[in-house]
């Protein structure tokens, strides 16, 4: 099995030039870290993963957006499976971002033949502490029964929101969980000297988190969502990946989504 990487984008093109930072990290085969840097400018990001032997790429932004308005169907979907998501279309992120990083981003990532994907570090984080209590590879359970557990499922809030202020403890906790299924070599975030330490460190987990997806894809443990461009990616037991396909087939019948 080849190595992956994840990638936390940084979207907004007016935070470009402080000092928050993209990140990208790489797994091994067997899960273990054996990269985690920050990067400023594309030119950075496609540098880096190009010196890394990997053959599948997460990033936490949305790589192909067709609509003009409203959102993707992608989205649609994962409305419905109680998986919260950016409501993507080119207006917004235009307006919220500046405009589409990640789209622009995406060619270079897929040259040399890499599989490119769209990943959720909130999902994932979530997936990975629904899966302490219910194992990747067990049975699914009852759907009510599932959705019933699933909405007490939180993923711990660690990045700041737009411009605000830094969260140290959510960055912890979002820690503990990966460190529970990863072999991070000993990293951890450090000691919260000030709000641009802790945003960083935000950053490298939302990394940690794109390549935990890629992996998760790379061993076939994870369902995908087509976006029209590079798909969209989640860890999945067999009740998420049973109420993705459930979901998909009712909406495509009800002539919902195209995808």
């Amino acid at each position: 099995m080849t190595e992956v990487a994840g990638i936390h984008l940084l979207q907004g093109l007016d935070l470009v030039a402080t000092p928050r930072r993209s990140a990208v990290a790489r797994l091994d085969s067997e899960g273990r870290l054996t990269a985690l840097d920050l990067a400023s400018s594309d030119e950075e990001i496609v540098a880096l993963v190009g010196g890394m032997d990997v053959r599948v790429v997460a990033v936490d932004a949305p790589l192909h957006v067709p609509n003009a308005s409203g959102r993707r169907d992608a989205e649609a979907v994962l409305a419905w499976c109680d998986v919260a998501a950016f409501p993507s279309s080119r207006r917004r992120l235009q307006q919220v971002h500046g405009g589409l990083r990640g789209e622009a981003l995406a060619p270079s990532l897929e040259a040399a033949g890499r599989t490119v994907l769209e990943a959720l570090p909130d999902q994932v984080l979530r997936q990975i502490a629904w899966e302490r209590d219910h194992p990747a590879d067990a049975d699914a359970i009852d759907l009510l029964a599932y959705r019933t557990a699933w909405v007490g499922v939180r993923a711990p809030v660690h990045r700041p929101k737009g411009t605000g202020r830094a969260r140290p403890d959510g960055v912890i906790a979002a820690w503990r969980l990966l460190d529970g299924v990863l072999d991070l070599g000993g990293w951890a975030p450090g000691p919260p000297a000030d709000d641009w330490a802790v945003i960083a460190d935000a950053a490298r987990v939302d990394a940690i988190c794109c390549a935990y997806a890629a992996l998760r894809h790379a061993r076939g443990a994870a369902v995908s969502i087509a976006t029209g461009g590079p798909p969209l990616t989640l860890p999945a037991d067999a009740n998420l990946a049973a109420r993705v396909a459930q979901t998909l087939r009712r909406l495509r019948e009800a002539g919902a989504i195209r995808i």
